[in-house]
């Protein structure tokens, strides 16, 4: 009896087979690929840093239309706020330095993360900012060392946003 189809000799089923574990092998070196950028370490770019913004001015912004900060800023002294500035630092030095929150790049300047260099720059520019820019210091009358205990104040709540939305992604 005659069969429609020619027979395939062996190396045609071969070249077939070859072509399709070709395939599967292209497929199984993308996935692999893939799977070694998602575990690969955070380094500092220029997106981390643009969450960083985003995240110090949304959580400064609530706490820069409070009197009640207003008033705390003209009460404090400046040795006040050079703890509050100091304690903000450390805080945001063991968030980024020593928790496990994140898949975070270790880079530093000077034995210090830069990402609390960019974080803490950020927070502090932004407050000053959004205080001047608001007019929050004309406002509330602040004086220059008022101004600087505002910023102090506002920043500790930026910082903790600039961090926040930095590690969580």
């Amino acid at each position: 009896m005659m069969n429609p189809e020619p027979e395939r000799t062996k190396d045609e089923r071969r070249t077939t087979m070859e072509e399709k574990l070709e395939e599967i092998y292209e497929g199984i070196e993308e996935l692999r690929k893939e799977f070694d950028g998602r575990k690969a370490p955070d380094a500092l770019g220029w997106d981390d840093i643009a969450q960083e913004v985003v995240g110090a001015i949304t959580f400064a912004l609530p706490f820069l239309f409070t009197g009640e900060l207003w008033e705390i800023a003209k009460d404090i002294s400046l040795e006040r706020s050079l703890a509050i500035f100091l304690m903000t630092l450390v805080v945001a030095y063991l968030f980024i330095a020593k928790s496990r929150i994140g898949n975070l790049k270790r880079e530093e300047m000077f034995h210090i993360p830069k990402r609390l260099f960019t974080v803490a720059v950020i927070a502090y520019l932004t407050s000053a900012g959004l205080i001047y820019l608001y007019g929050i210091n004309r406002i509330a009358d602040f004086n220059v060392a008022q101004y600087l205990n505002a910023t102090v104040l506002v920043s500790t709540f930026a910082v903790i946003g600039a961090i926040t939305v930095d590690l969580v992604k």
